[in-house]
Parts: C-alpha cells; sequence; structure tokens
C-alpha cells in the first residue's frame, strides 16, 4: 500500500494512533473509477483520478480502558478526528509504515459481563503516507 500513496499531512498531528488491531486486519484497494456497462456486454470504464484507494478495517475483541480513552477521544474530540472530519496519522502495525487516514465508519464500543471492552469493527480510509 505505501508505495502507491502520495505523501500527506493529517488535519491532526500531534498523536498518532498505534493501537494495533487484535483481530484480522482487512485492506481493500480501490481506484476512482465509474464501470458503464451496455447492452452489447461492452464495458467502458472512466477514471476519475488516478490515485489509488485504501480502506482498512480494525477490530479489537478486548480493549484496555486506556486504549478504549484513545480511540474514543480521537473519535469524539473536535481538535482530534472530530468524528469523519479530520485526518489523523495511524501506524499500521505489520507494515511499520505511518499513513494519514480518517474515520469512515461509526466507533461502536462492545461492553460485556465482567468488565470486558471490545471495539467489533471500525473503518479508515487511508488518504496517503505521512511525510517524512
Amino acid at each position: 500500500m505505501y508505495r502507491y500513496l502520495t505523501e500527506k499531512t493529517a488535519d491532526y498531528t500531534a498523536t498518532v494512533l498505534d493501537i494495533p488491531s487484535q483481530v484480522s486486519l482487512p485492506q481493500t484497494g480501490d481506484k476512482n473509477q465509474v464501470i458503464h456497462d451496455f447492452d452489447d456486454y461492452s464495458v467502458a470504464v472512466v477514471g476519475l483520478s488516478s490515485g489509488s484507494i485504501f480502506d482498512i478495517q480494525l477490530q479489537w475483541s478486548y480493549v484496555s480502558i486506556p486504549n478504549k480513552a484513545t480511540l474514543m477521544s480521537f473519535w469524539h474530540d473536535t481538535t482530534k478526528a472530530d468524528g469523519y472530519r479530520r485526518s489523523f496519522y495511524w501506524k499500521h502495525p505489520t507494515d511499520d509504515h505511518t499513513y494519514t487516514v480518517r474515520f469512515t465508519s461509526l466507533l461502536t464500543t462492545d461492553e460485556r459481563p465482567g468488565g470486558l471492552h471490545g471495539i467489533p469493527t471500525v473503518s479508515l480510509r487511508v488518504e496517503g503516507n505521512k511525510p517524512s
């Protein structure tokens, strides 16, 4: 993914989100293109941009109270991500690169008996590489 993205400065630059996901890390690559199917079964593709788009889903079956607080702060604090509004830096747990991302899904928390906390899934759109 790193080699297909350009550098982009995040809106919030003070802290890097680096809580590794505990479950699989689904990563989807896409292009900003529109596909037109015609009656004769031919296809035409219109490219709206040449860049690549990557979406990642993070999942935590169990998350500590401090890590949950960090994630909640990133989502809700108006000076950080502020929901979907602002981008921030996120460190990929396996390729060791830091990316500029933004939330693209709700942040849902799961509280179970015994004081166990989890975050089933949160989606991030990768907008670029953190500048060097």
